[in-house]
């Protein structure tokens, strides 16, 4: 029997964040409703309370903030089982971030993310057995890499980032087994890092497919020299402390 599909209440005041977000998550298998208000979140939260696996939640609504309904769901259903991943362009500091710890929280994205950071925390909240078997810390990276293939050269970005490999966001993925050689650009840096590596799957492009992946492809780093994997671990550990907020429910 195939699954149900989670269902994604996305509460914003902002129409084309609310229609993007709701094209998106539709598009990757997601149930979603969508809503405009504050109340009308509250109110659509206090109704099926048991039927919602994920809240996007922006912070700044008429008739009610977000602040105000993280405090009523944290007052009336302590014990709920979904958790709320916040929208914000504006409480980003460290005081706000404590805050929204303190009410509850569990995730928090800032409005000009990109589709694939978007897709990526979403996921994050349903996907997380092979995030558990992983030896390292896997993190949100967009870093400017180049590839070779077919003798052509191809320039695309990385969506995420650990000691052991990366996915490549394109739509011109190598295939499966196939030795990559890759050039990845270091933040901050002059500098590119040049990696022997190998496809260790794909997701092709399909218009008529849903998929919680975007096109590309993952690969597996082969020839790290020690230099390298230093590079990398400091970009992964800049990356992991500017990550807040990110806990299960």
């Amino acid at each position: 029997m195939k699954q149900a599909a989670k269902k994604i209440v996305i509460a914003d005041d902002t129409l084309p964040l609310r229609v993007m977000l709701e094209d998106l998550l539709a598009d990757a298998g997601y149930e979603v409703e969508t809503v405009s208000d504050g109340l009308a979140a509250w109110e659509l939260i206090y109704s099926q309370i048991n039927d919602i696996d994920l809240l996007v939640l922006d912070l700044l609504m008429p008739r009610m903030s977000g602040f105000e309904v993280l405090a009523k769901l944290k007052e009336q259903f302590p014990q709920r089982k979904f958790p709320v991943l916040v929208v914000s362009g504006v409480f980003k500091s460290e005081k706000d971030i404590l805050r929204l710890k303190e009410l509850g929280a569990n995730g928090y994205l800032n409005k000009t993310s990109v589709v694939d950071e978007i897709l990526y925390r979403v996921n994050s909240f349903f996907y997380d057995v092979d995030a558990k078997q992983r030896r390292h810390p896997r993190v949100l990276s967009n870093l400017s890499v180049d590839y070779l293939l077919d003798g052509n050269k191809y320039s695309s970005y990385t969506t995420n980032l650990s000691q052991d490999g990366c996915f490549i966001r394109t739509l011109k993925p190598a295939p499966e087994g196939f030795k990559l050689k890759l050039w990845i650009s270091v933040p901050d840096r002059e500098e590119r890092i040049f990696i022997e590596s190998k496809v260790a799957w794909i997701n092709s492009f399909d218009e008529m497919h849903r998929s919680n992946t975007l096109p590309g492809m993952g690969v597996n780093f082969e020839s790290l020299d020690e230099k390298q994997q230093e590079t990398v671990k400091e970009i992964i550990a800049k990356k992991l402390r500017e990550e807040n907020l990110w806990k299960s429910v």
